[in-house]
């Protein structure tokens, strides 16, 4: 045991409370405060902010002009499955160049490397899914 007048070994969760500069790291109060009945935790969640999106990007005029000619062909369902399945390998092959390519340049960051095997993969399930699709 330690003599009295010393700080315990162990100090208990009210000692670590106090501020005294023992500890490297100090909890902070939660910004939230912890709900005392389901109703204020769904009234909690009704103020809960919303989830940023990724901002849509402006249509470019290639894209206009794309969708504009698939809206006036008259397509069987099969044809829009080719056509989406064309535009997912493209991208899906966009993905897989740009990850070999990172995976030669010694300078790239393994984190975008991941990030993009991540979206090639994605992709790839996005594909078979489709591929998958009977229409008979």
């Amino acid at each position: 045991m330690s003599p009295s007048n010393q700080p315990p070994l162990n100090p208990s969760a009210d000692d670590a409370k106090g501020a005294n500069g023992r500890y490297r790291f100090q909890a902070a109060t939660p910004a939230v405060a912890i709900p005392d009945s389901p109703e204020q935790l769904i009234a909690m969640q009704e103020k809960k902010p919303e989830r940023q999106e990724k901002r849509a990007e402006p249509t470019s005029p290639k894209v206009s002009q794309v969708l504009e000619q698939i809206e006036t062909l008259n397509t069987n369902a099969y044809e829009d499955q080719q056509i989406a399945l064309t535009l997912v390998r493209h991208l899906e092959q966009f993905h897989d160049n740009v990850v070999e390519e990172m995976q030669a340049d010694s300078e790239a960051k393994h984190t975008q490397i991941v990030s993009w095997a991540i979206d090639a993969d994605r992709l790839m399930r996005c594909r078979m899914l489709l591929e998958s699709v009977d229409l008979d």
